[in-house]
């Protein structure tokens, strides 16, 4: 029986839109968007705090200053993620559906300051999964690495043959797969719905 659905964020229940999320960026520090490519999502600093590296949103956005030379406040990042992302109604509506039999879960690679800022950023994923929303920096591994599904049953109290993880990126879902979770690759929401459907997961 299955127990616990966990959805990825961005291209599951969200689409998030990089290239306009740079030019935001570069619009609000005057940087151009190569150089804060370069300076944040293709240097170590992301996947440092994906896995733990800052312990809260502060501390991040401090280093994420530090390493660009600017000054972003908070409020400007928060929006820059919001204004890049497009709500994925049929997938959220199928988590808001399915907690009604089994637990729901989101697991996204980010750090703490997304995490913080959810309810203002993507107010829809938020509503729905509450404190079940998690960042990878929560539990010191990032996915793919199998260690962060092993680690996020556990906060839940589920084993591996009893959960379901959807992903868009196919390592991601091997990587569940490898920690013993069902994977689905996610293709849509109407694939999802039955892929769901077929483990048993009930949604009248």
């Amino acid at each position: 029986m299955i127990e616990l659905v966990i959805f990825d964020m961005d291209g599951v229940l969200a689409r998030l839109d990089r290239p306009r999320r740079l030019e935001l960026l570069s619009e609000m520090t005057g940087r151009e968007p190569a150089f804060l490519q370069a300076r944040i999502w293709d240097s170590s600093f992301e996947p440092g705090a994906e896995v733990g590296a800052y312990a809260t949103g502060e501390e991040y956005l401090a280093e994420w200053n530090r390493r660009t030379g600017c000054g972003l406040t908070r409020a400007q990042w928060v929006r820059a993620r919001r204004e890049s992302m497009t709500p994925q109604p049929d997938a959220l509506a199928i988590a808001d559906t399915i907690q009604r039999h089994c637990g729901i879960a989101m697991l996204t690679n980010n750090g703490p300051l997304l995490h913080e800022e959810l309810e203002a950023i993507f107010p829809d994923a938020f509503r729905i999964f509450g404190g079940r929303a998690n960042a990878s920096f929560q539990f010191g591994a990032r996915k793919p690495d199998p260690v962060v599904y092993s680690r996020l049953l556990a906060r839940y109290g589920v084993e591996p043959d009893c959960a379901v993880f959807s992903d868009d990126d196919a390592p991601y879902v091997a990587g569940a797969r490898a920690a013993g979770l069902h994977g689905v690759d996610y293709r849509g929401a109407a694939e999802l719905r039955r892929r769901l459907a077929g483990f048993g997961v009930r949604f009248d």
